[in-house]
């Protein structure tokens, strides 16, 4: 009996990776960083996160 394509364990650690990168890529930005120096996310979602001396 063969298992069927999107129940295979390299399959079934893509959909989970999608959406791990689903669920973060949605949450929104800090405000404790709004320049999203640490995370990534900053404030204003047209602008490119900040990184400054001490996150060196």
């Amino acid at each position: 009996m063969q298992q069927g394509k999107e129940n295979t364990p390299s399959n079934r650690r893509q959909v989970r990776v999608r959406r791990v990168a689903e669920r973060m890529a949605s949450q929104p930005s800090s405000p404790t960083d709004p320049d999203g120096s640490y995370t990534g996310r900053p404030t204003n979602p047209w602008e490119r996160p900040v990184q400054d001396a001490d996150d060196l």
